[in-house]
């Protein structure tokens, strides 16, 4: 089997990040926020990760200030959609490069993600079909905070490719034993 024609592009195709009016409206504890990450990222987990997020990891990221402090133990919506982001940009950058990018940009929270969920579904799709990077984005606007989600994407999505790629060559080499 070609790696075009594996499942590995169509979970690509099919992969869809909830956007901000998708997540939940009401105020939720560590569970139900670590729940909605795992279910949202689970397609870029492997056997061999750990834990897309855990407890002590958000923890981590108040107490660096990367994210506001939840409110009585309750996360609102916001805290959920700047913690998908980080799990999935730890894959590519720091944790100080990522509070950059979250504490300096210049957008309201819901735009931000909105936009990030774009341009990482388009850098994915760009990626895994081999479709050229000159066009590669959904930003119109052409400011340094666009270039560098357009970049992060990118890096992400390519990060991803190597490794969909490393695991279809696992699964073949265990068919033709």
């Amino acid at each position: 089997m070609d790696f075009k024609d594996s499942h590995y592009i169509k979970e690509i195709l099919e992969f869809h990040l909830p956007r901000f009016n998708e997540l939940p409206d009401i105020d939720l504890y560590m569970d139900q926020v670590l729940n909605i990450i795992e279910n949202s990222l689970i397609i870029f987990s492997s056997e061999n990760d750990e834990n897309i997020i855990t407890k002590s990891m958000i923890n981590n990221y108040v107490k660096q200030n990367v994210i506001e402090k939840p409110f009585k133990k309750r996360y609102k919506k916001f805290h959920v959609a700047y913690l998908i982001i980080i799990s999935i940009l730890k894959k590519v950058l720091s944790i100080s490069e990522i509070s950059k990018i979250i504490n300096n940009q210049d957008y309201e929270v819901e735009e931000f993600y909105n936009m990030f969920c774009n341009e990482l579904e388009y850098s994915l799709k760009s990626t895994f079909l081999n479709e050229s990077k000159d066009e590669q984005t959904k930003l119109i606007d052409d400011n340094i905070h666009n270039k560098i989600l357009v970049a992060v994407t990118r890096a992400f999505a390519n990060k991803v490719y190597v490794q969909k790629l490393i695991e279809f060559n696992e699964e073949e080499m265990t068919i033709v034993e």
